[in-house]
Formats: C-alpha cells, structure tokens, sequence
C-alpha cells in the first residue's frame, strides 16, 4: 500500500514515482518517505548490497536536515556501507563526520571506534607508509579519552595493542636491517626505541636479545652485561637468554 504523503509526513524530493513492490532495481529516488527509505537502505545493507545501501544513505544525508533524528544513522551506515566495499579512506571520513558532529550521539563512540578502524585498515602491513596507522593509533587514543568506559573503547584497548605489535614490527625489521649488515650501533637504537615505545608487545624480549649480541659484537662488555641482566630478571625463562647470556656466549 502506498503512502500518500501530507503534512503531517515528511517527503522526500522525487524524480520519478512507482510502487516499491513495482521497481525493477532498488531507487532511492522511488520514496518520498525518510523513515522508509531509510528502512529500505538497511535492508540493503544486511543482504549485502552494500552499493544500492549506499546509495539510500547518501539520499538521506542530502534530504534530512542535520538535526533530523535519522541524520547521524544514515551517516554511520553510510560509513559501513563504503568500509564494507572496501573504500577505507571515504569510510573513515563518514564515521568522524558522525562523532564529530553528534558528540553526544549513542552511536558517536562507535563511530569514533569505526573511524580508527578504517585506517588500520589503510595499513596493513608494516613496510607500508605508517601514516594511517598513526592516525589510527591517534583515534583509538581519542576514543579512550572522549569515552572512557564505554563498549567502544574497551573493544579500542584489544585493537590498539595489535596496532602496537605492528609498529614494533616495523621497529624490528628496521633493526634487523642494520644488524644483519653488522651496523650494530644503529641496530642497537632501533632495538632500544622498541622497547621503550612499545613496551607491552611480544617482540620486546626478541629486541633485548639482539641488543646483547650487538653489544658482544662490538665489544661493549658492561653494556652486554646490563642487558644481559634484564633478560635474566625479566625473561629468566627465554631460551635465548640462556643461551647468549648464560656463559658469556653472547654473539653467537
């Protein structure tokens, strides 16, 4: 049955009309009727039409009016519909528009959340450009703190470590670079950033141990000694700490 839009419904500009159940392919231009097309777009959506679904929240953005009540979920899902067809970097730009401006919206931590996750997923591996990651790394942060407590955040905390364990990656191979080039002494820096920058990461106890072979290589004792130490305090139980440290077979 067709609504017959007066004043009491909101209307949509239209192009062309015809029965819903008349069209041939999904048309956002077929509703005059926010609430339906909105209905209609998410139908889109769950079935995975995430191109027809985009094209009925982009509708909507251009027709409510920044307070109307379906704004914000049009824009949200706007955002999905783009992450879902792999268009990461348009993504990201929907769900801050959301978080920033709705701040108070319910959905804006998600959006916020969804956000960062578009530009990790702009870097996916740690040889690339790590400006997404950073800006992703940043976001996350951003959740935390705009959101504290909320669902969004807790799941930001898990997404940020693996984050971290990307970064030292990118740290680690930049380390192995120089020390598989015997150039221990930048190695030795790279190796050192790691582990003061991402502390918490499972690469943190490979890193001391390259340093004490750095540091054996050169001819660094007490250096080696030091960190011969921390691994024996921190990671008593690393193979490799018994094995480069135990005696005095660091280097080999």
């Amino acid at each position: 049955m067709i609504r017959i839009a007066t004043g009491a419904v909101r209307k949509l500009p239209v192009v062309a009309l015809c029965l819903v159940a008349a069209c041939a392919r999904f048309d956002p231009r077929h509703y005059t009727v926010p609430e339906d097309l909105y209905q209609a777009s998410m139908r889109q959506f769950r079935t995975g039409h995430y191109d027809k679904a985009q094209a009925g929240f982009q509708a909507l953005t251009f027709s409510v009016g920044a307070r109307d009540t379906l704004y914000p979920l049009s824009r949200f899902f706007l955002g999905e519909s783009y992450f879902s067809q792999g268009d990461y970097p348009t993504a990201a730009q929907e769900f801050r528009r959301v978080a920033d401006e709705n701040p108070n919206h319910r959905l804006a931590p998600d959006a916020l959340l969804r956000a960062a996750d578009s530009y990790a997923k702009m870097w996916e591996k740690p040889d690339l450009d790590p400006t997404s990651g950073q800006t992703a790394l940043a976001t996350y942060q951003e959740l935390a703190g705009r959101y504290p407590g909320s669902s969004a955040s807790h799941v930001a905390t898990t997404r940020l470590q693996l984050l971290y364990e990307k970064f030292a990656q990118k740290e680690m191979d930049i380390a192995l670079f120089y020390f598989r080039r015997n150039a221990f002494d930048s190695a030795i820096l790279y190796f050192k950033d790691l582990i003061a920058s991402y502390p918490s990461t499972s690469l943190v106890p490979e890193a001391y141990v390259y340093i004490v072979r750095s540091y054996h290589a050169i001819g660094y004792a007490d250096q080696e000694t030091q960190f011969c130490n921390a691994l024996r305090q921190f990671y008593p139980q690393l193979a490799d700490a018994k094995r480069y440290c135990g005696h005095g077979t660091a280097g080999r």
